[in-house]
């Protein structure tokens, strides 16, 4: 059978039994956006498992599968909007900022984080409400992510912290990685994502108008609790943004680059806006190989 992404989308127009048999299959496209009337009106966030994760005035959250058209829903945010004291339109425009995909939804521990301007959640498809990440200070968690069956995310400070999914107390686990503020004037947003089993961190450097302007990426060694500047992601390419960060076999995907970060403008705004930032940065000479600046017309 074809993997070219094209011929998969029309086989799922074909009939039922065909998109049923396409229910597990894995896209060879690691940014697919199809717009069909399942997510009409709706904020989505990609993963790299063929799914999105989407989200409605209506506080419905839900999984969608965009070749089986497979639906699974999600706990409503209504808990999280009363937890931040907002309406349904200031929930999905402002303090919604992503929701992450962690693990696949075949699996019995599909879980999906939640970044919202008052804190992190996350929920399984089974549970009744969100369940809110025990931090001192809600709003002081940068990023996120599942790593080997337990969360791991990073403070404001840079420290690394650990926490259970069926115990959401979180403790210190690793110091910061090198401050990076002194060498790199202007603003450093970081990504933590998992490249070959190994938990490291992307540290993108965007200037004072909030243009990309490169990155610089960290291993964490686990038993030390050591940090190690590397300079290659290998055979891998890394995509990171308002969405999933992950890393990907470039070899199973045509047409990407390998040893390469693609990334997109990481605003979690849907105000009007003239640009955005979107680009591909070549590790290996360290420039950007491809940006562009994508204008974008609002009308009145």
């Amino acid at each position: 059978m074809t993997n070219a992404a094209r011929d998969l989308i029309r086989m799922t127009a074909v009939c039922r039994s065909w998109q049923a048999s396409l229910a597990n299959k894995r896209i060879k496209c690691p940014i697919c956006l199809m717009l069909t009337e399942e997510i009409q009106g709706r904020r989505c966030w990609g993963s790299p498992l063929s799914w999105l994760v989407t989200y409605a005035l209506d506080f419905e959250t839900r999984l969608f599968n965009p070749f089986s058209r497979t639906r699974i829903p999600l706990p409503s945010l209504s808990t999280i909007a009363e937890e931040e004291d907002c309406s349904p339109g200031e929930l999905f425009e402002y303090s919604l900022r992503k929701l992450i995909l962690c693990t696949s939804p075949e699996e019995s521990d599909c879980i999906v984080l939640a970044n919202t301007s008052d804190g992190w959640f996350f929920a399984k498809p089974s549970d009744e409400a969100w369940t809110l990440i025990g931090l001192s200070d809600h709003n002081d968690l940068d990023d996120a992510i599942y790593f080997e069956g337990n969360f791991y995310g990073r403070l404001h400070t840079g420290e690394i912290v650990f926490w259970e999914a069926t115990h959401p107390k979180v403790v210190g686990f690793a110091p910061p990685p090198p401050d990076l503020r002194y060498f790199y004037p202007g603003i450093i947003i970081n990504y933590l994502f998992d490249l070959g089993g190994n938990l490291c961190i992307a540290c993108r450097h965007v200037d004072t108008y909030y243009v990309t302007v490169g990155f610089v990426i960290f291993k964490l060694d686990m038993d030390t609790k050591s940090w190690e500047k590397i300079y290659s992601l290998g055979d891998r390419s890394l995509f990171l943004g308002n969405c999933s960060t992950f890393a990907i076999a470039a070899a199973d995907y045509p047409g990407c680059k390998p040893n390469c970060i693609y990334f997109s403008d990481d605003s979690p705004l849907l105000g009007p806006t003239t640009r955005l930032d979107v680009g591909i940065y070549d590790c290996q000479n360290l420039k950007l190989e491809k940006q562009r600046e994508i204008v974008i017309f609002v009308s009145e």
